[in-house]
């Protein structure tokens, strides 16, 4: 893990130690009901802040707050207070460890992160198959796993003769309407609908869709075709 994780666990053990704390002074069941919650406001802080420190870390840090809070009790206390306090540690280790094996029942992991796809939402990207996790791996916006968008990996082939079916010929002057890139550098196809010019890598970073008037290709590759379908 970076130091950004590190201090993210180091902050939510404190935010969790200050939670078991205050709820100890106010008896026995709120401090018990503390420790339950305990687990899920740490699986909420690292969702929030995009850290997945795998499973050991996910039952420590909620257990570390635990214990911390009910020291920090036992020390303010100097009468020593009800022992049963001490049962809050392991019931949040109980309950953390009973999320963290939910999560981990599937044994899928991403392709890109590693991190557990059980409880999640996962896609398979359709131009490298991979099965990446939404929450880090995956690109809404131009509908692949992002690895794919960093190397730029092609949906569309190379046919030319796949092209002029789908597209007709060539394009011999003028501009693509989106990377601006002149037709004796690129090869420009028109729209069939609205006639607007688009590269072939501008046809295929757009899913074999016009940025225009949203005309979409029929003879897509079948996975993304599938996948757009769905």
């Amino acid at each position: 893990m970076n130091s950004r994780a590190w201090a993210t666990l180091g902050a939510s053990v404190f935010v969790m130690a200050l939670v078991q704390f205050f709820c100890t002074l106010g008896g026995i069941w709120i401090a018990l009901c503390a420790a339950i919650l305990l687990p899920f406001i740490a699986l909420g802080l690292l969702r929030f802040f995009e850290v997945d420190p795998g499973p050991v870390w996910m039952v420590l840090t909620p257990v570390a707050g635990s214990v911390l809070g009910v020291v920090i009790w036992a020390i303010a206390q100097p009468k020593g207070g009800d022992p049963l306090i001490w049962a809050c540690p392991v019931l949040a280790w109980g309950v953390v460890s009973g999320i963290v094996w939910y999560r981990n029942r599937d044994a899928r992991r991403c392709g890109l992160c590693n991190g557990g796809l059980a409880g999640g939402i996962s896609f398979d990207c359709p131009r490298c198959a991979m099965v990446v996790c939404e929450n880090k791996c995956w690109d809404f916006d131009k509908l692949r796993c992002k690895l794919c968008v960093q190397n730029q990996v092609p949906a569309l082939t190379d046919d030319g003769r796949w092209w002029d079916r789908n597209f007709g010929p060539r394009t011999p002057h003028g501009r693509c309407q989106l990377c601006q890139s002149t037709a004796t550098d690129t090869d420009l196809r028109n729209c069939p609908k609205c006639g607007r010019p688009q590269c072939r890598t501008c046809w295929d970073d757009a899913n074999g869709a016009c940025s225009r008037c949203q005309w979409k290709v029929e003879d897509l590759p079948a996975r993304l075709k599938e996948f757009l379908g769905q």
